[in-house]
Parts: C-alpha cells; sequence; structure tokens
C-alpha cells in the first residue's frame, strides 16, 4: 500500500484558525479591510490538509436570506418546499447526490431534507402515504439517485425514486434496529449496521432482497474479530471494503466485501486513536479512515491501517466545533459533511490533497 500523503505531511493534532494578510496599514495608509478568516488544519509548519467550508442550520436561508412568511406547500409524494424559516433538529445520517445536493435524515421532525444549495432550493421529505417515516436514521443514494432511508422504528429500509415516489420497503423480516446505512454502487449492495442484532445485513438494491449476514453480537467482556456490539454506522471504500463503527466495542472494524474480517483498531479511552461513542465513519479518495465521536465532539482521521494522523473538533457552537456529532459523510471530491444532534446543524470541510497524490495526477477510484 503506498504510504499516506496525510501521513508524510501531518505531525500536530491541533486546528489552526488564520488570518490570511496585514491586518493593519501604516499610519499615511488607510488600513485595508480585514480579510475573512479560514479555518484548516493542522498548524504549520505541516501543510494544510482539511478545510471548512460552510454550515446548514436554518434552511430557509439556503433558498433565501431574506426569511418569507408562508405555509409549506404539500405534494403527493409528501415533499414539502421550504420558505418559511426552517430550522434542523437533530439530523443523523448525511450523504449527497450525483447532484451535489445534501440529504439528511432529521430523527425528530421524522423527515429527510434535501439541500440544493445551487438551485437555491430545500425540500422536505416526510415518507408516503405507502410508507410515512417513524424515526428516519440513515441516508445513502445510489447511482440512479434513487434515496435509500433506514428507518429504525420500523425496522425497515425505503426506497424513494429521483422524485420521491416510493419504489419499495423491505427488510423488515431481516433487522432489528437499523442506523447506518451505504451502498457499494459497483456490486450493487447496500449494507446497514444494526445496533439491535449485532451485525451488518447486505441487502441487493435491485431486488431488495436480503444477501447474506455479516457478523455477530459480541459475547459479553469479549471483543473477538468479526463480532459486533451496538454497531451504529457503516460506509464503503473504492474497493468495497464494508467500514464498521463498532460503537459499544469502541473500535472500528474493517471487512472485506464478501464480510471476511480484515483488521480492526481503536480501543476505549480519550487518547489519539481511540473512542468513547464512535458514530459516523467514511473513506477519502486516498483511503483514510475517518471517524465521528459523539462524546469526544471531533472526528479524528486515521491511515488506511488505523493509524491516526489527525482531530478535527471540540465542544462548541462555532466553526468546527461540534455538540453530539453523529452522522458523517464524504462525497466524491472529498468533501467532508457532518451532523450534530444537539445544534440541528450540518457543516462541511474539505480534504486538501498534495500535488502528485493519486487523485491529483488522474487516478480515481469507483465512486460510492
Amino acid at each position: 500500500m503506498r504510504p499516506s500523503n496525510l501521513a508524510k505531511s501531518v505531525r500536530s493534532l491541533a486546528p489552526l484558525l488564520i488570518f490570511g494578510g496585514l491586518l493593519a496599514g501604516s499610519d499615511q495608509k488607510p488600513a485595508p479591510t480585514p480579510p475573512k478568516q479560514e479555518l484548516i488544519w493542522p498548524m504549520p509548519p505541516d501543510p494544510p490538509r482539511v478545510r471548512w467550508l460552510g454550515e446548514y442550520a436554518d434552511l430557509a436561508k439556503v433558498k433565501n436570506p431574506v426569511v418569507r412568511k408562508s405555509g409549506f406547500m404539500d405534494k403527493i409524494t409528501g415533499t414539502k418546499t421550504v420558505d418559511e424559516k426552517q430550522e434542523l433538529r437533530k439530523p443523523y445520517g448525511i450523504t449527497t447526490d450525483n447532484k451535489g445536493r445534501i440529504y439528511t435524515a432529521d430523527t425528530e421532525l421524522k423527515s429527510v431534507f434535501i439541500i440544493d444549495a445551487k438551485a437555491h432550493a430545500v425540500e422536505r421529505r416526510s415518507g408516503s402515504s405507502r410508507a410515512p417515516f417513524a424515526m428516519p436514521v440513515g441516508v445513502a443514494v445510489d447511482a440512479e439517485d434513487r434515496l435509500f432511508v433506514s428507518d429504525a422504528q420500523l425496522h425497515s429500509i425505503i426506497c424513494f425514486g429521483p422524485a420521491g415516489d416510493t419504489i419499495a420497503m423491505f427488510g423488515t423480516a431481516s433487522l432489528g434496529r437499523p442506523g447506518g446505512i451505504a451502498i457499494d454502487r459497483s456490486r450493487n449492495r447496500l449494507y446497514a449496521a444494526d445496533a439491535k442484532e449485532g451485525r451488518i445485513a447486505a441487502f441487493d438494491t435491485n431486488s431488495f432482497k436480503l444477501v447474506a449476514y455479516f457478523g455477530k453480537p459480541s459475547q459479553k467482556a469479549q471483543h473477538d474479530n468479526g463480532t459486533f456490539q451496538g454497531p451504529t454506522n457503516v460506509a464503503v471504500d473504492r474497493q468495497g471494503n464494508i467500514y464498521v463503527t463498532d460503537t459499544l466495542n469502541y473500535r472500528v472494524q474493517v471487512l472485506d466485501p464478501n464480510g471476511k474480517f480484515l483488521r480492526a483498531f481503536g480501543t476505549q479511552g480519550d487518547s489519539p486513536g481511540e473512542f468513547i461513542r464512535p458514530k459516523g465513519i467514511a473513506v477519502d479518495s486516498e483511503g483514510h479512515v475517518y471517524v465521528a465521536d459523539a462524546e469526544f465532539n471531533n472526528f479524528q482521521i486515521f491511515t488506511p491501517s488505523g493509524q491516526p494522523l489527525l482531530a478535527i473538533g471540540s465542544l462548541g457552537s462555532q466553526a468546527g466545533q461540534f455538540a453530539l456529532l453523529a452522522g458523517l459523510f464524504i462525497d466524491a471530491q472529498d468533501r467532508i459533511y457532518t451532523t450534530e444532534m444537539f445544534h440541528g446543524r450540518i457543516q462541511v470541510f474539505q480534504y486538501l490533497m498534495q500535488p502528485g497524490s493519486a487523485r491529483d495526477k488522474g487516478v480515481n477510484g469507483a465512486e460510492h
């Protein structure tokens, strides 16, 4: 495996708030306009590897910065166009589609919000008469922009067409309490973390049938490889390997596309590389693994083999801070999306690749 570009450059685990340019001029010249601040990680002398891009909380501001007082326009599919002030409450799962739209499941509002920043539009989907949401948790989008939503209370996964029409509801007899989900587009597989049953359920995204279960519940006080205790989230890399936050075992487990155990990393603790409440998980285009921790209110970045590289975040409400960090997703452009259940907020970051990296040279893996 080639060395990680991030590993080459990162030697610090602390963030840096940089103000570029001069802060004031001389007595003979007027002071220049203060430049826009930029939040990046890590500290010098290492080159920046992650940049903060923005946040979403009051979704009405996406459509129009001037909030208009009007009601929702209900559609047959259960879609609502957000016109009045509408804040996220407890967003958990997050993903994007091929058009760059952001999808997040709000467990309190029992809805999935679709944010289209380019079109200045936001939609709220509350399921449909055939499949109303009870507790939507995980979201994933396939190559055809079909939306899959896991519902913990309905013990099911619901598939919607790009226009919001209900296509299928499946997994009811196979799932205990599904949480985070992820799709392997090249293999037409959907993986669901099942915290209640202590395993991963794999479904075919064309037939919606159960393909296999990966893993089994851990025995008390035992952390055998391939066993899980309260797994909450799952991600897929460009080779089809499956990454699971084994939350109550305080670790991450990596499986191959057939569910065979490959490796694990992490343990309980408060030092770099350790976890207390690991939740969201994602993998970037270079194979770095990102893990959100709801107790630490940060996300850590690891090498593909599980060595800690960088930690981003702390408790708070400012940019780059978190409160009850939950979901985490990385798109094909290495944009990092996070959700917070306390603030009701999405934050967006950018992984900054060094010149000469595989993707910089035009070598891309399959999109997931």
